[in-house]
């Protein structure tokens, strides 16, 4: 596997990466306006004390909004849980309204404590753009977006995080099982699958 190179930036580099942001998710409990489509994904990373949050950013084709999917977002009460058969990974099924247009997934980064502080795991070159299409009144289902972590050993020989690549695979076993209990508002929704290809990025150093 290849290992990608380990960014450490500041703390506060939290609250200024790029200008991505994590829209609305939908509340299982509220209506959904069908002239959107909904962008379905499960977000998950490693379970690991130092993980702090997984990221996929994506953005609408010839548009320079770049908008990030969180794996575990800002929770004061612990990591969000929605596959607690897996004790491997947390993360959460998110589903998110969106205009109807081409999409494209075009980065992750992993977000994780480190030497005292904190610091970004991404890739040193940009990847493909892994394309995708979002249609009024239907769900587009883009797998299970992960982020793998990968060790080392520092001076001391302790254990620490070295490394990440992304992994993105269909999971509709779990997932729409999931969906139905989470999101029953978009039970009579159809689904479309469009799990993209991701093997391009997996190949990126």
């Amino acid at each position: 596997m290849k290992i990608f190179r380990l960014l450490i930036m500041a703390s506060l580099g939290y609250l200024m990466i790029g200008c991505a942001s994590m829209t609305g998710t939908i509340q299982g409990n509220q209506p959904v306006d069908k002239s959107k489509g909904v962008l379905l994904a499960g977000l998950t990373a490693d379970d690991k004390g130092y993980v702090n949050d997984a990221w996929y950013y994506y953005r609408k084709k010839d548009s320079q909004e770049e908008l990030r999917l969180d794996a575990l977002g800002t929770n004061l009460f612990g990591k969000p849980d929605d596959y607690p058969e897996d004790k491997s990974k947390d993360g959460r099924l998110v589903a998110i309204p969106l205009d109807a247009g081409e999409y494209e997934l075009f980065s992750w980064t992993l977000y994780i404590n480190q030497a005292g502080g904190y610091g970004y795991i991404k890739p040193k070159n940009s990847p493909p753009p892994l394309s995708f299409s979002i249609s009024p009144g239907k769900i587009t289902y883009l797998g299970n977006l992960h982020i793998n972590t990968f060790t080392g050993k520092n001076f001391f020989g302790i254990s620490i995080p070295a490394g990440a690549e992304p992994d993105i695979r269909d999971n509709q076993s779990v997932d729409m099982p999931l969906l139905k209990v989470k999101y029953p508002n978009l039970n009579d929704w159809p689904v479309q699958v469009s799990v993209p290809d991701a093997s391009a990025w997996k190949m990126l150093k």
